[in-house]
């Protein structure tokens, strides 16, 4: 987080001025009650009204002084947590796909919205607060030194006592604190999970169900939080518990200071009010610090998504596919103990189609992620034009291919923005996706043609039709590679065959299809039919397909 301090210290530094400001002109409130007082009982008619002029400016001053300061502390508490947001959700967007899928979604939708929560409240608001509170502080003991070093004693060992608090329970709501944010992802998780269920739930009668598996999620997360709110009750209670044993000793002891004629009536008020000025920020810097402490975690873990990739890609070769991508005794594997693909020989030519089948597991996704640098740790050679894929820029790789996917999704925006993915293409280039991709022919139904909002993940809008957005999402961008990953085995059987189809007669497009349920006469327009088997690659005579 020190980085941010820095991105923003002038208006850190404005921030700390303008705090200390309302923190000193809120103790000098003290002196200027022990005034009227002392006044008011000498019977100076004159300088009591002077003195009331002068406390109803000091007050609208006060005012003024408190509103900016704490404007300004809002501000920048606004502009470091958008900072902060934006690093982290770049970071986490910016994963290779290998550690991107290491956690859920809810693990970074919590991380969005519940962690950055609790950095607001807990770790940058309470780090401000803490600066006003130790400048109210130094500014009370001053006063109280000039006035009653007897009254200062007891306060400072009321307040060796109050230290020793935080330092007990700091460590422990670290710890629950942690709890909290793990717990809010797992119920993050589990309600996008039964949300996005509905359908299934609903058709299965499960919804009592449902409501009986959200109460014990309910129960759990509300539990984990309740665990360290009594941490925070405990801190709490004790702390005001002290603040009001010293209050009750320095009344006390002031009002014995006026029977025996050491110090005035005004003197006593003044005490009065600089031991509530000396002994709340105590109280609130007890409650400050361990909340602050207990942010050491979710802060760590929050900078591991700030952390990208540091592998400079800018640096390496600039891929290509002009001829060929090949495949050279590729294997594949996870972990040790299993094999996922085994000397894998494949040899792409531009302009041609290429089809491969096998059965789910077999490895074809796995093939696929490797051919789109999803994936890098591999054995064997993948090459682009010649050049070896590791030595080449993966962030132009993906350039390189457009992959239509079984599960296809839409974003809940116009159908326009869902071809366009807010990437700037010419007009004549969206009509001709649109035409191609077939998205043209049910455009006139749908109010406001392109800018028909297709509801969450294309809700509204039948599978084909969806297919065919996405067929026109990857036609615009014109790469040279389109791979159909079992893309139109969720639509109806002549929908698919048309857009199938339409891409082998296609010259310009090379097509990789990756299927399991092949359609016979559309197999013998391919120029390479490929099969895949527990990890192995095998080519296979179109003759299987005739007759």
């Amino acid at each position: 987080m020190k980085k941010y301090w820095k991105k923003n210290i002038g208006i850190l530094i404005l921030a700390l001025l303008l705090g200390t400001g309302s923190s000193l002109c809120s103790t000098g409130i003290s002196l200027v009650l022990q005034e009227v007082i002392d006044v008011a009982v000498s019977g100076k008619t004159q300088l009591f009204v002077k003195l009331f002029i002068f406390t109803i400016v000091y007050i609208l001053f006060l005012c003024i002084v408190n509103y900016f300061s704490s404007l300004v502390s809002k501000y920048l508490t606004e502009k470091m947590l958008k900072q902060y947001r934006q690093d982290v959700f770049r970071g986490i967007i910016s994963r290779r796909p290998a550690v991107y899928y290491k956690e859920t979604t809810a693990d970074y939708v919590s991380a969005m919205t519940n962690d950055m929560k609790l950095i607001e409240e807990n770790y940058i608001s309470a780090l401000l607060s803490t600066f006003e509170l130790i400048i109210m502080f130094a500014a009370a003991f001053g006063l109280l030194i000039a006035l009653s070093p007897l009254v200062t004693a007891i306060l400072v060992f009321t307040l060796l006592l109050m230290f020793l608090i935080p330092a007990g329970i700091g460590h422990m709501l670290e710890k629950r604190q942690d709890c909290v944010s793990k717990q809010m992802s797992v119920f993050t998780g589990k309600l996008k999970e039964l949300f996005s269920g509905y359908e299934v739930l609903k058709s299965y009668n499960r919804i009592e169900n449902t409501i009986l598996r959200f109460q014990d999620e309910n129960e759990k997360e509300i539990h984990t939080r309740f665990r360290a709110a009594r941490l925070f009750a405990l801190n709490e209670g004790l702390s005001d518990t002290l603040s009001v044993l010293s209050t009750i000793a320095v009344i006390f002891v002031s009002a014995y200071l006026v029977l025996i004629g050491h110090i005035t009536m005004g003197t006593l008020l003044a005490l009065v009010q600089l031991s509530s000025s000396f002994m709340a920020p105590v109280i609130l810097l007890m409650q400050n610090i361990p909340k602050i402490q207990s942010m050491k975690s979710v802060i760590t873990r929050l900078n591991q998504y700030t952390e990208c990739d540091n592998t400079k890609t800018e640096d390496k070769g600039i891929p290509a596919f002009d001829h060929s991508i090949e495949f050279q005794h590729v294997s594949f594997s996870y972990s040790p103990d299993t094999t996922l693909l085994s000397d894998i020989t494949l040899k792409l030519e531009r302009g041609k189609k290429y089809a491969i089948m096998g059965q789910s597991g077999c490895g074809k996704s796995t093939l696929l992620k490797l051919l789109t640098g999803y994936l890098d740790d591999y054995k064997g050679a993948i090459l682009y034009d010649g050049q070896e894929l590791q030595t080449l820029n993966s962030d132009r790789i993906t350039n390189l291919s457009a992959v239509i996917h079984q599960n296809v999704y839409l974003f809940h925006e116009s159908i326009r923005e869902n071809i366009l993915l807010h990437e700037e293409f010419t007009e004549q280039e969206l009509v001709s996706a649109i035409e191609k991709s077939g998205v043209a022919m049910f455009l006139p139904e749908k109010d406001g043609g392109l800018e028909y909002v297709v509801g969450e993940n294309g809700g509204v809008l039948s599978g084909g039709q969806k297919q065919r957005i996405t067929l026109a999402r990857a036609l615009i961008r014109h790469a040279p590679l389109l791979i159909l990953d079992e893309g139109t085995s969720a639509i109806d059987q002549k929908t698919a065959f048309e857009i199938e189809s339409w891409l082998l007669q296609n010259n310009d497009i090379t097509l990789l299809t990756i299927t399991h349920n092949p359609n016979a006469d559309l197999m013998m327009l391919y120029d390479e039919i490929y099969y895949m088997e527990n990890g192995k690659l095998e080519k296979q005579s179109r003759t299987v397909y005739t007759g």
